[in-house]
């Protein structure tokens, strides 16, 4: 899982303890767990609908809906959590982001230390004297120690052979 700036304990509630990833779609079942609606439909696949089924991790019985698992109540806690957590690790452009209006930065570039959307990022990646370094932010990985993304990004050096922290 990826480093973040959430306390740990965060990260493994919104985890789905069937495929270990972020929840999508979570379902609740009778008993107090969750598990992604996909995950939900693999572990069903082979009962008819109506029949009964047993929670992943407690073995406590539950009913299958008559539509299959998408009919099982969905968990509006977890929903609005990983959307928090979406939200919050969401960067702003530096270029085009205002205070009106936020445009999502997806790229880091490493010449001109800046956060850029897609849009804002092709310039850097022709410029006329040689294209700019431009990173994928899911590359930039360390956080400072308030938490906030401090825009550490681990180089491989090829020529040297070696590697350099940035820190931005």
């Amino acid at each position: 899982m990826a480093s973040s700036s959430f306390p740990p304990e965060l990260d493994e509630i919104t985890t789905c303890p069937i495929c270990f990833e972020e929840f999508t779609s979570p379902k609740l079942l009778d008993c107090p767990h969750s598990f992604c609606l996909k995950c939900l439909q693999g572990h069903c696949r082979y009962k008819p609908l109506g029949a009964k089924a047993q929670c992943p991790l407690c073995r406590m019985e539950f009913v299958i809906p008559s539509n299959g698992p998408e009919g099982l109540r969905p968990n509006l806690v977890l929903q609005n959590l990983i959307e928090a957590k979406r939200k919050a690790r969401a960067e702003p452009c530096e270029v085009c982001s205002t205070d009106e209006q936020f445009v999502r930065a997806t790229v880091f570039c490493m010449d001109c230390s800046q956060r850029l959307c897609e849009s804002c990022s092709l310039p850097h990646k022709r410029w006329g004297g040689g294209a700019h370094d431009v990173k994928p932010l899911g590359d930039v990985q360390a956080f400072n120690s308030e938490g906030k993304l401090a825009f550490v990004l681990v180089i491989t050096m090829v020529s040297l052979g070696q590697q350099r922290a940035w820190h931005g």
